[in-house]
């Protein structure tokens, strides 16, 4: 079905390419005109009162375009929009000044992704004016500066003649204004703003993302960040932003900008897909074929460097339609199997399909340019960033209560175990008391007296161990551990290094907010740094109070330093949510390390670090200090 739906939308760009506008042959337009008077209004679509005369050969020259007997057409559409061709297309129109004084005007083509657009100004035959414009020519030649395509008139009274030429590997469009040079400057500067606006929402969601893809390290949100830049280079590319203001010589990167910047999207969308959806885990072959999609993406990002424009261009701005058209019927799919937040995430990458594709079938000249039209991807932009920001915190939640869900079963289960054996002990005990009757009834009692005891005591060495509050190792755990690693670092030579942690303050926090509050503050921190102790050996516990300690095996005091200072600067910036506020809280640390021998005990050990944190906190806290190295005693003579 993708495969069909891929080959559908390569035939359409073929069909569509240099289709829209077509008149019969044989058909005929004469010289429109446009009146302009005292009374006439400040800004002039001329949309379809405009004549085009095509030019397959791309060699015409005006005195040839305006030659006899040439077959100018009248415009089928509200505006010329030739969607995708190789043909460079003319266009005449009058404007009849009948104001009968000279009136200066400003003639806009707002399509600054041309490549070659030529203006002349005739009066009676000769030429008043004559403009050179287009992307592939640097941005200071132009007449004025502006995203889109300006050239200042002053018209005579009476029939003022503008023939244009238009030329691009692109589409070719030309929905043309005319307007006063104060209301041009006046809407220029609207537009100017609701520009920056949309830019510097992005921006600051690209940024707001990176600081939340650092904090949780999601790489959901790397690709939604990557999605964001690449769309930001395909929409200032394409409205004459980034040309005008960030890369005005950069003329061959400006070709290229537009494509690079659809790939980029493509691919940051399937893998967005990919990795939100979990497709691997729950549909091996709709994850290959979001991993196919993205290498495809990848593959187009490349070619745009090596590849002619007029090609990749038509093959990007398809391709993004497939990906968009794949990623959201599996992100339906997903809905549908049950993945509950998958819901949000179909509504932005809908509210995105739509937007890009009413842009993409105007480029291809099926849709007539407007507003909604023309700003199709912007709004479907800004209500994607709306809607995935709902997606990512949905699918936060949808993973938590399918935790406690499991956690909830597991207790059920575990409940139902334990009767089920209270219930057979007591099943056994009454078997035996029956048939040993008095002479048993003694020893009866006993066992299943003993046998209680060793469940409890079982389930209290469990809970011994952990810390209730934290779900991490206690006190006790670590002694034990410290005892058995310190062993095996003196049998080995290797070093030990223990890290001992305080929160700075703590009892201001639960006087403050109160002891849930600190609660809250211990169990993020917990979590916080059970992410960074992985490696296999290394332990984390909670000491005691706001104490927490963590034993590196085979690590220098320099390995403990360093991971230190990484804890303290992640508690420093870490936020903990309680009741409508936002907690925040430092810590100090005092950190020792060592080659254990029979000469140093795990106490000593502990005692560093300790002093070490002693340090730490009159040092002004939220610091990391390190106790003296100890230096290994000299053998005594005669001991080998």
């Amino acid at each position: 079905m993708v495969l069909g739906f891929l080959r559908w939308a390569l035939a359409l760009c073929v069909v569509l390419s240099g289709s829209a506008g077509a008149q019969p042959a044989g058909v005929s337009a004469t010289y429109p005109l446009t009146p302009l008077t005292a009374d006439s209004p400040v800004q002039i679509d001329i949309g379809a009162n405009i004549a085009y005369l095509l030019d397959d050969s791309r060699q015409l020259q005006l005195e040839q375009a305006m030659a006899e007997g040439q077959p100018w057409l009248p415009v089928a559409r509200t505006a010329p929009n030739f969607g995708f061709t190789h043909n460079a297309y003319w266009f005449r129109l009058v404007l009849d000044n009948r104001t009968g004084k000279a009136l200066p005007r400003i003639l806009e083509l707002p399509r600054p992704f041309l490549d070659d657009v030529r203006l002349f100004h005739l009066v009676e035959g000769r030429v008043v004016s004559r403009f050179a414009l287009g992307d592939e020519q640097p941005f200071a030649q132009r007449a004025v500066r502006h995203p889109n395509f300006v050239m200042p008139l002053m018209l005579e009274p009476g029939r003022n003649l503008l023939v244009m030429r238009v030329a691009s590997s692109g589409t070719v469009e030309a929905p043309l204004r005319l307007w006063e040079p104060a209301a041009f400057h006046e809407a220029s500067g609207n537009e100017y703003l609701m520009a920056g606006a949309i830019f510097g929402m992005l921006v600051v969601m690209i940024v707001y993302n990176l600081f939340v893809y650092l904090s949780t390290r999601d790489i959901n949100y790397l690709y939604y960040i990557f999605f964001v830049a690449s769309y930001l280079v395909f929409w200032g590319t394409l409205n004459g932003y980034a040309f005008a203001y960030l890369w005005p010589e950069a003329i061959r990167w400006n070709s290229i900008a537009v494509p690079i910047g659809i790939a980029g999207a493509c691919l940051s969308a399937s893998l967005f897909a990919d990795s939100f959806l979990k497709l691997k885990r729950h549909s091996l072959l709709a994850h290959r074929l979001m991993q196919t999609m993205a290498w495809v993406s990848l593959c187009l990002m490349m070619s745009a460097l090596v590849v002619p424009y007029s090609w990749v261009i038509r093959v990007t701005s398809g391709f993004i339609l497939v990906v968009s058209m794949a990623a959201l019927s599996i992100g339906y799919w997903r809905w549908w199997q049950g993945a509950r937040y998958a819901r949000f995430y179909c509504l932005s990458w809908t509210a995105l399909f739509v937007g890009v594709g009413v842009l993409t079938i105007n480029k291809f000249g099926w849709l007539p340019s407007n507003f909604l039209v023309d700003n199709a991807s912007q709004i479907g932009i800004l209500l994607l960033v709306v809607l995935l920001s709902f997606t990512l915190a949905d699918r936060i939640n949808t993973d938590r209560s399918l935790r406690l869900h499991a956690q909830s079963v597991a207790l059920a289960h575990a409940q139902k175990a334990r009767t089920s054996q209270q219930a057979l002990l007591t099943a056994t005990a009454d078997a035996n008391r029956a048939l040993e009757e008095r002479v048993h009834e003694r020893t009866n009692e006993l066992n299943l007296t003993l046998d209680q005891l060793r469940l409890a005591n079982e389930q209290l060495q469990r809970l011994s161990m952990t810390d209730s509050l934290t779900q991490i190792g206690n006190r006790a755990f670590f002694d034990h551990s410290l005892v058995t690693e310190h062993k095996r670092a003196s049998r080995l030579k290797q070093p030990l290094a223990l890290m001992l942690m305080d929160i700075d303050h703590f009892k201001a926090i639960n006087d403050t907010y109160g002891h849930p509050a600190g609660d809250a503050c211990l169990r993020a921190l917990a979590h916080l740094m059970r992410q960074q102790v992985q490696r296999a050996g290394d332990l984390l516990a909670r000491y005691g109070g706001e104490e927490f300690v963590v034993l590196l095996i085979n690590s220098t005091l320099g390995d403990a330093l360093e991971l230190a200072e990484e804890f303290r600067a992640d508690i420093a910036a870490l936020e903990v949510p309680f009741e409508g506020r936002v907690l925040r809280f430092t810590a100090s640390f005092g950190v020792a390390s060592a080659v254990p021998d029979m000469l140093f005990t795990p106490s000593q050990l502990v005692g560093d670090a300790d002093r070490a944190l002693y340090e730490a906190k009159h040092s002004g806290r939220n610091c990391v200090r390190a106790a003296a190295p100890r230096l290994r005693k000299p053998a005594e003579p005669g001991v080998a």
